[in-house]
């Protein structure tokens, strides 16, 4: 089902203009409008999403949309690479001791990747080679602020608490972010698929890992 129409960009500057060039206030809003409208689409339709389907929600005609851009991938590569560049760190329980923390950040983590906007976003890129290869750095960047940065400071902060020890803290994150966003978890049909578990214990099995090895404890 399409979105509501925003409010038209021409009323949103204030009054309606006459015939010409858009005034530059009422450029503006129609690039917000589009680019609002096409990251509503993309999360709520993915690789099926349109063109036409971003003018009826931005409430403008195509005509104005294919003037700003000449197909759907110019837009939504546009759009999502504002989303990887404005992304910030991942957001978790921060205290306790490392494996508290440990533990905190592998949920989050898990529960960012398979929220429903990242497993949108996941299913465009994955239908279009384009995108990425367009936004290949960006995304690069946008997992190393996310994912990488806050693991990295954690396994340096229990490094020096002396919870744990590593010789490469950006290896062991590297190494720990695999896992922790492995495709599955079991194998069968001749590939590795996810099972339906519940994603705490995954974290927990995950964690006591990092933290204890596979050593009998004595």
């Amino acid at each position: 089902m399409a979105s509501a129409p925003l409010l038209s960009p021409v009323a949103a500057c204030g009054k309606a203009r006459g015939k010409g060039r858009p005034r530059l206030a009422e450029a503006r809003a129609i690039d917000v409008a589009i680019r609002a409208a096409a990251l509503r689409v993309i999360l709520e339709q993915g690789e099926a999403a349109t063109l036409h389907a971003v003018a009826q929600s931005a409430g403008l005609s195509r005509k104005t949309l294919y003037a700003r851009y000449a197909n759907r991938t110019a837009l939504f590569t546009e759009v999502i690479r504002t989303l990887l560049v404005t992304t910030g760190s991942l957001n978790f329980e921060d205290r306790g001791s490392l494996a508290e923390r440990l533990h905190n950040y592998i949920l989050a983590a898990q529960r960012a990747i398979e929220a429903p906007r990242a497993k949108a976003l996941r299913r465009l890129l994955a239908v279009d080679p384009a995108y990425i290869a367009s936004l290949r750095d960006d995304l690069m960047a946008a997992s190393r602020n996310l994912f990488f940065n806050p693991l990295l400071r954690l396994l340096e902060a229990g490094a020096a608490s002396g919870e744990i020890v590593v010789t490469d803290a950006a290896l062991t994150a590297r190494l720990l972010m695999r896992l922790i966003f492995a495709d599955g978890t079991e194998f069968g049909e001749g590939r590795l698929r996810r099972t339906e578990g519940d994603p705490a214990i995954a974290a927990r099995l995950l964690t006591d890992f990092v933290m204890h090895g596979l050593l009998p404890r004595g």
